[in-house]
């Protein structure tokens, strides 16, 4: 099947990870996008500010291999926009 096609439930099985992970990084990722936008940085600025090339950008903004995409980076970015991502942690209920 090819990936245009797949769900982000069948992409996460097919990958073998964890559907909500790529989800949160989708989200920022959307995020991520639309702050560059706001800032009315071009994807090369933002490349200069967070060390990495303006592809790199792309390829993040694109959601193209978002399991493979490391929180690390995703919050290099997002701190190179300005916003904080603050992490918390919930216990399930037994």
């Amino acid at each position: 099947m090819p990936w245009e096609t797949m769900s982000v439930e069948e992409l996460a099985e097919k990958l073998g990870v964890d559907i909500a992970e790529v989800r949160e990084k989708q989200r920022l990722i959307r995020k991520i996008a639309a702050a560059r936008k706001e800032k009315k940085l071009s994807q090369a600025a933002l490349a200069k500010k967070v060390g990495v090339s303006q592809g790199r950008i792309a390829q993040i903004e694109s959601g193209i291999g978002t399991a493979q995409i490391s929180y690390d980076v995703i919050l290099k970015v997002l701190s190179a926009l300005g916003i904080d991502y603050k992490i918390t942690l919930k216990h399930k209920a037994a």
